[in-house]
């Protein structure tokens, strides 16, 4: 998991139609309604979903895999806005975050596996009591126990021992568990990735030496590639930039 940088600037649509929907709903909690019928042609607009994937380099918010050609994700609510859970097992709490259901700064893109088969509602805080249960509460006073890459720093949370995470902190590692970020099939994609790094990484410390200029060209392109393998773009970089550090202490980019 790394940082998202989004736009400042709301999406028209959330704006608008967003915000006139949120209005509605408000009002119709205080004459009693707990279920919402929330509108995904509003908050899952081609505008609002290709500004988050542009955001997030068409990467998961979550376990940074990249989506494929034929499954571009789902727009995903950071507070879950139908129902919410504190544990997993627990039974789900009417209403959610519904307020938020058009609020950008609650929108992110996820895939599949994190989402639904993962995270889904739950949303644990430190103090429960502090939930905020209407749009009449202050969501500020809570203490999120997951990670929300939209606003905070995972680096500080998550970090990499190979190809796998661990938490440094409680948040990292409830999101961890949450977001099922250990789950095998990832670790084992993060894997493949960490093997072409070892072997560019190897290539370049065999080259160190080396007057041959073919090889010193082979080393400036495995070189480039480790770089590339440690930025924004490209998929897994938390665990690339470990990696790096962990390889070549020095040189980190920490």
């Amino acid at each position: 998991m790394i940082r998202i940088q989004k736009p400042l600037k709301a999406p028209h649509v959330l704006t608008t139609k967003g915000a006139t929907q949120t209005r509605k709903d408000c009002a119709d909690y205080d004459f009693g309604s707990r279920k919402f019928d929330f509108k995904s042609h509003i908050y899952s607009a081609r505008s609002v979903k290709n500004a988050l994937l542009k955001a997030q380099h068409k990467k998961c918010c979550y376990c940074e895999s990249k989506f494929l050609p034929t499954s571009y994700g789902a727009v995903e609510h950071f507070r879950p806005k139908g129902a919410v859970k504190q544990k997993q097992g627990q039974r789900q709490q009417y209403p959610g975050y519904y307020w938020l259901a058009y609020d950008w700064d609650n929108l992110l893109v996820s895939c599949e596996r994190c989402n639904s088969s993962h995270k889904g509602n739950l949303f644990p805080l430190a103090i429960q009591k502090r939930r905020a249960r209407s749009h009449h509460d202050d969501i500020a006073k809570e203490q999120p126990l997951f990670v929300d890459p939209a606003r905070d720093d995972p680096r500080r949370h998550i970090r990499f021992r190979g190809e796998a995470a661990y938490g440094i902190t409680k948040r990292g590692r409830e999101t961890i568990r949450g977001m099922g970020l250990g789950r095998d099939d990832l670790e084992e994609a993060r894997r493949e990735k960490l093997e072409m790094l070892k072997m560019l990484h190897y290539v370049v410390e065999l080259g160190k030496n080396s007057s041959d200029p073919d090889e010193q060209n082979g080393v400036a392109d495995a070189r480039k590639c480790l770089a590339g393998a440690a930025l924004p773009e490209a998929k897994y970089s938390a665990m690339a930039q470990d990696f790096l550090s962990s390889a070549n202490p020095s040189t980190s980019n920490e």
